[in-house]
């Protein structure tokens, strides 16, 4: 195993680094195993064989986790593009890879500035811009605990030695709602100064959750506070200057295309990025120590699932549709990698047929449950489902939204369907591994599929319905619902439309996808926070206004929730 581990990791090398295709393909001779051959029955033990292979090298600790952007996200795709040539894939267009570029928090810029009664504060070493602080310009006089309107407020950031020594305060929490509120008393900007020489003192949370404000939120340490705060008895001129830039990152789908010459294209799907070490905030594990989180399940099990997809269809000799077989990056962070596709300039949605998705089929449980959503995105879906016997037990699902990357063809106004065997303790967790995963299971989910989309051959090109969405998660229930899908991407100010629900107060008033929402009613946008502070503002019934940027213009529409 361990030879083999540094084979892969020489042909990622080698391709990523100097494409030498002989050497290349001499690797990738010696360690990928053999295409599978003939029909699932009678081949049923190197169909298992493959799939164990894939989910096992694209799982294992070697490739870290497959976080977007990374080498070992590097060395997965390398291999997912491998496994597509042997199948027989050709690139769509000229290369298999699609590589994206997308906003990933602020940071500093080198014109930050911080004087108090003309002496420099060295920053970001002893002072620093919180992330959500505005980008301006101050120069005022202060004073502490002075608390006058449209001055700047000094304010002690912990409220005892003993607050300053919990490891467990949510500090960046506090100081947002706290700035907040002081914000809208009138201070110009505020300076929150600690006292007591924390060890558990803020640091800079470049891709933090809370929206920008409207003035500048500094945090000074104990050393400004000892020369600067401590003796200030009188007012005392300052000069604040916060300056970001946008922090970027890239991603990189794969995708291999069998084309038939059809008027029309079938998209099959998994994504292959995970969470590497949890760096991104989203691991569930509470455990302290670095680990890898290898996403087996999430999602090695359905981009294997999708590739043994692909050798069938190759195989059957289908001929209605062409196939484009994609492994998204970046779903993990918001579907980044499927919304950068659907806006490729060779991407037609009105050629797309439909769009399968799988992720985190490797865990068929005793009861054979599988749950399949989007079944309300075609009238299709209802009778092409039940004329395929399985033996698994299916739950459906109508609604074609959700948290993977089928969502984003759904708003492009295509019938999807979502493949997934459900939740469980290991999600999101270090413990998600290779050697609890199903493979007899997601065996018996790619015959399920594979006769799908023969049975979907057998009728007319699905028809696109809309659906009844189902609203997931603990999130604050509200008497009211704008009707929209918000752009989580989005980080630029106002709240950016990723998707208007039909029949829905959005959709009357006239409001479209990639609108920016800057106010409704009296109360500005920022983000998330103040669009949820808005909604929790109005009653079934009442009407207001709403104020969108279009392209270039700013627009106003009526509004009736």
């Amino acid at each position: 195993m361990k030879r083999s581990a540094r084979l892969f990791r020489m042909a990622g090398l080698l391709s990523a680094l100097f494409c030498t295709q002989h050497i290349e393909a001499q690797i990738w001779k010696k360690i990928l195993p053999e295409k599978i051959i003939g029909s699932d029955d009678q081949q049923a033990e190197e169909v298992l064989k493959q799939l164990r292979s894939d989910v096992r090298y694209l799982a294992s600790d070697e490739l870290e986790g497959r976080r977007t952007g990374t080498k070992g996200e590097a060395l997965a795709g390398v291999y997912i593009e491998r496994r597509m040539k042997d199948i027989g894939l050709a690139p769509f267009g000229t290369n298999y890879r699609r590589p994206f570029k997308f906003e990933w928090g602020r940071e500093l810029t080198p014109e930050v500035r911080l004087t108090i009664n003309g002496k420099h504060v060295n920053m970001p070493e002893d002072a620093f811009p919180f992330p959500f602080s505005s980008a301006t310009t101050e120069e005022n006089f202060m004073l502490p605990e002075s608390m006058e309107a449209n001055s700047p407020w000094l304010i002690s950031l912990y409220t005892s030695e003993e607050a300053a020594s919990n490891p467990h305060q949510d500090i960046e929490k506090e100081v947002f709602e706290r700035a907040k509120r002081a914000q809208e008393r009138g201070a110009s900007a505020v300076l929150f100064y600690d006292q007591y020489g924390s060890s558990h003192a803020p640091v800079f949370n470049k891709n933090t959750t809370y929206e920008s404000l409207d003035i500048p939120v500094l945090y000074l340490s104990k050393k400004v506070y000892d020369l600067h705060i401590k003796n200030m008895t009188t007012i005392r001129p300052v000069y604040i200057k916060t300056s970001f830039r946008k922090q970027f990152r890239s991603g990189t789908t794969r995708v291999g295309y069998l084309s038939n010459n059809a008027a029309h294209t079938v998209i099959i799907g998994a994504h292959y990025d995970h969470l590497g070490y949890g760096e991104d905030g989203n691991s569930r594990s509470t455990e302290k120590d670095k680990a890898v989180h290898n996403g087996a399940d999430d999602n090695a099990s359905g981009v294997a699932a999708m590739l043994a997809l692909a050798q069938k269809i190759k195989q059957s000799g289908t001929r209605k549709y062409n196939y484009l077989f994609i492994a998204f990056s970046a779903e993990e962070l918001g579907l980044l990698g499927s919304k950068a596709f659907v806006k490729e300039k060779d991407f037609d949605r009105s050629k797309a047929a439909y769009m399968i998705n799988l992720d985190m089929v490797g865990r068929l449980n005793t009861e054979r449950k599988l749950t399949i959503g989007g079944v309300g995105t075609s009238p299709s879906w209802g009778q092409v489902l039940p004329a395929i016997n399985s033996g698994l037990k299916i739950v459906t699902d109508s609604s074609g939204v959700g948290p993977s990357d089928h969502a984003t063809f759904y708003h492009d106004s295509i019938p999807v369907l979502f493949f997934f065997t459900g939740t469980h303790s290991d999600y999101h967790k270090p413990s998600d591994d290779a050697g609890i995963i199903n493979y007899n299971g997601i065996k018996d989910i790619v015959n399920y599929v594979y006769n799908l989309t023969l049975q979907v051959e057998k009728t007319a090109k699905p028809a696109f319905s809309t659906t009844r969405n189902t609203v997931t998660g603990g999130r604050t229930h509200f008497k009211v619902t704008l009707g929209i899908m918000p752009d989580y991407s989005y980080q630029d100010g106002g709240v950016k439309i990723d998707g208007v629900i039909d029949d829905k107060p959005a959709a009357h008033a006239g409001l479209l996808q990639s609108d920016i929402i800057l106010q409704i009613g009296e109360i500005k946008i920022n983000g998330m926070q103040s669009y949820m502070e808005a909604l929790g503002a109005f009653n079934p019934g009442e009407e207001t206004k709403v104020k969108v940027k279009r392209g270039a213009t700013v627009q106003i529409f009526s509004l009736k929730f």
